[in-house]
C-alpha cells in the first residue's frame, strides 16, 4: 500500500483530529487544497508532546550514547502497520539502513511495497509502529524544516509566477527576507530560471517546473532532500537531462538525498548505494555500493563497464521473490 504525501499527511491529521495525538492549527482554509499543501509546508501538524519545535526528541541527558557521526540518518528496525477497513496491512518489517552525510542513496522495490512510505517515516510525517528514525541522533518525532521533501509531481501554485512559488517556504516560514530573496535569485540564475521568474507554470516545460520545485525546497536550506520519483513525469530523454542536472545541484550544495524510484538505471548512475526492498511487508534484501566516478555525469555512469553489472545484481535481487 504505497502513500503519497499528501495522503500519508491527510490521513496523520484526520487521526489527529480524531484521537488528539495531534495538534490541528484551524482555519476555514482546512479543506482548501491551498490551505493543506501550506500547513505541510509550514509544518503546522505536530504532537502536543515529546516533540521540540524543530521535529526532533529533545535530547536525553542520561543518554550517554553518541551517534556514529558519519551517519545523519538511522533507521533501526522500522516497522508500519495500517488500519484498514479490511483489517490490519504490514507495509514495512524491521527496516534498518543508515544515510551518511553528503551521500546520495536510492530506495527500489516493486509498486506498493513502502518506498514512499518509508519517505514519510523519515520527514516525520509519519510515526512508526515500531523502531526508531534518528536524525542527527535525536528521534524523530515531527516535520522539520532541515528536510526537504520533492515529490513526483512538481505541485507549482498556477496562480502564482515562478518566483512567487520558490519564496512560498521562506514566506510560510517568516524568513522572506531581502538576504533569502537574493539568495534565491541567485539559485534562479544558477540553474537558467531567472529570465522566467515572472513565468507562470504553464509557460514552463516539464524540466523547468521540477527545476523551480528544487529551487522551492532548497530555498529553505534543508540539510537532507527526500525525493519521491521526481523524474517519473518526464519523457526519458528529458529525465535523464533533467536527473543529471538535479543531482548535480543537490552534489554541489553539499545535501544529503534519499530517492525513491521504480527505475534501476536512475538508481544506479545517481547513488552512492542502493536501497533494495523486498515486497509487502518490506524488508531490507540487500545494500548495494555503487561506485562509477565521482565526477562522471549521469549519461556517462551509464555508459562505465560496470553499470550492467550493477544493473544485473539489483535486477535478480528484485525477480528473486
Amino acid at each position: 500500500m504505497a502513500f503519497r504525501f499528501f495522503d500519508a499527511y491527510s490521513v496523520l491529521c484526520e487521526k489527529g483530529r480524531k484521537h488528539g495525538k495531534y495538534r490541528i492549527w484551524p482555519g476555514k482554509e482546512r479543506d482548501n487544497v491551498k490551505g493543506t499543501f501550506l500547513r505541510m509546508l509550514s509544518g503546522r501538524c505536530t504532537r502536543k508532546s515529546g516533540a521540540s519545535r524543530d521535529g526532533f526528541a529533545p535530547h536525553d541527558p542520561c543518554n550517554s550514547g553518541t551517534p556514529d557521526s558519519a551517519d545523519l540518518i538511522k533507521l533501526d528496525n522500522v516497522s508500519m502497520i495500517y488500519n484498514t477497513p479490511a483489517g490490519e496491512v504490514s507495509a514495512l518489517s524491521d527496516i534498518s539502513f543508515n544515510v551518511g552525510k553528503n551521500e546520495f542513496i536510492s530506495i527500489v522495490g516493486s509498486s506498493g511495497c513502502g518506498k514512499s512510505t518509508v519517505l514519510s517515516i523519515i520527514s516525520g510525517l509519519l510515526k512508526p509502529t515500531g523502531g526508531s528514525v534518528l536524525y542527527k541522533g535525536r528521534p524523530v518525532t515531527g516535520v522539520s524544516g532541515e528536510i526537504g521533501y520533492m515529490l513526483q509531481h512538481d505541485h507549482l501554485f498556477p496562480w502564482s509566477t515562478v518566483y512567487e512559488n520558490v519564496r512560498l517556504g521562506l514566506k510560510i516560514h517568516k524568513k522572506d527576507t531581502q538576504e533569502n530573496r537574493e539568495r534565491v535569485m541567485r539559485l534562479l540564475r544558477d540553474y537558467n530560471l531567472a529570465e522566467f521568474k515572472d513565468s507562470y507554470p504553464r509557460e514552463l516545460s516539464g524540466g523547468m517546473r521540477q527545476r523551480a520545485a528544487l529551487i522551492r525546497t532548497l530555498a529553505l536550506d534543508p540539510e537532507v532532500l527526500l525525493l519521491d520519483e521526481p523524474f517519473s513525469a518526464l519523457d526519458y530523454q528529458t529525465r535523464i537531462r533533467v536527473s543529471d542536472d538535479i543531482s548535480g545541484i543537490i552534489r554541489s550544495r553539499g545535501k544529503t538525498a534519499v530517492l525513491v524510484t521504480h527505475d534501476i538505471s536512475e538508481a544506479i548512475s545517481l547513488s552512492d548505494r542502493v536501497v533494495i526492498l523486498s515486497r509487502r511487508p518490506a524488508t531490507v534484501k540487500r545494500i548495494i555500493d555503487i561506485d562509477l566516478g565521482d565526477n562522471a555525469d549521469v549519461p556517462a555512469k551509464r555508459k562505465s563497464p560496470h553499470f550492467s553489472g550493477y544493473f544485473d545484481t539489483i535486477w535478480e535481487e528484485l525477480n528473486n521473490e
